[in-house]
């Protein structure tokens, strides 16, 4: 009877009402709004290969260097396509002569230009270079990333051409974040049919799980891992078809029985040391070497120590020829 006398009463009644509402609201909207961001292109966006972070100098730079050197080989440079799951997927393929490729996977959100950043030590030690836009990326159909999973059946479908193509029995895979989880889950479907196409495996920056690593960036932000980041998972599982829980680099490390170089910065905060050991002690190659660079963020060790980055490339390639 009071509250029905009192309009303050009532009004006070009516904004909690809407604040909670709001709140609710607001819960639901913020892995809806990192979905979108992280996961899901809009088909009516303009598809480009240009950088897509202009204000980070870093990155920009990798860019530019990458395709400053892609230019030299310009006369020797095939464009390709092929099609996969229904989507259009575009690559460019340098012939350089030799009887290997390795195929160098970006990190999440940038074109192929991005990975020839990474050619030139595989260049020098016999390698054609094999680049993607993948699924999602860059000239490339997709509405949305699928954190490698979907990836590595496209992978396998590019290597296949790239066999067929040109006679290539030989590959070596490198991958960067997202591109290292795609070339493990592509090896472990490759050894279950028995196709022995890749012959080594170079990760930089690769992850235990996309449950770390985004957990990590979630407590960057501050935001509640739990139930934020189960939301977004369970968005990927309605949209883009994927299960983020359960397909996990760490899951199939027991398959690769590869030479394999898993690299990592004693920096990364999205990929600590102690999980990086795990995936080592998990890995069941005989011939696996691992180095932690002293410095360089995610992703993004090379653009600190170029020279000591490419020599430890170099070492296992010659190492695994």
């Amino acid at each position: 009877m009071i509250a029905q006398s009192n309009p303050w009463i009532i009004a006070g009644i009516a904004v909690l009402a809407s604040a909670s509402a709001g709140g609710v609201a607001m819960f639901f909207l913020i892995p809806i709004v990192i979905f979108c961001n992280t996961m899901y292109r809009n088909p009516k966006k303009k598809r480009t290969r240009e950088c897509t972070n202009t204000k980070d100098e870093q990155q920009l730079r990798m860019f530019d260097e990458g395709i400053i050197w892609a230019k030299q080989y310009q006369d020797v440079t095939e464009a390709l396509h092929i099609v996969s799951d229904g989507l259009n997927l575009y690559g460019e393929y340098i012939n350089l002569g030799f009887d290997k490729c390795v195929v160098i996977l970006q990190g999440r959100t940038e074109s192929l230009l991005y990975s020839y950043y990474f050619a030139d030590v595989y260049a020098k030690n016999g390698y054609n270079i094999l680049v993607i836009d993948v699924r999602a990326h860059g000239l490339s159909d997709g509405k949305y990333q699928t954190a490698g999973i979907k990836e590595s059946d496209d992978l396998i479908l590019w290597m296949q051409l790239i066999h067929q193509k040109y006679a290539i029995n030989d590959f070596a895979v490198h991958g960067v974040c997202v591109g290292g989880a795609t070339a493990i889950y592509a090896q472990a479907k490759l050894k279950s049919r028995d196709i022995h196409w890749v012959k080594r495996i170079v990760t930089d920056g690769l992850f235990q799980s996309y449950y770390e690593i985004f957990s990590q960036n979630f407590k960057m932000r501050r935001k509640p891992v739990f139930p934020m980041l189960h939301l977004v998972f369970f968005l990927a599982f309605v949209f883009a078809k994927i299960r983020l829980f359960t397909e996990t680099p760490m899951k199939y490390m027991k398959d690769i029985d590869i030479p394999i170089l898993l690299m990592w910065s004693a920096e990364d905060i999205f990929c600590t040391q102690s999980k990086c050991n795990e995936l080592i002690d998990a890995c069941a190659s005989t011939h696996k070497t691992f180095y932690f660079f002293p410095h360089g963020r995610h992703s993004h060790v090379r653009s600190t120590q170029a020279a000591a980055y490419d020599q430890v490339v170099a070492n296992f390639l010659q190492q695994h020829p």
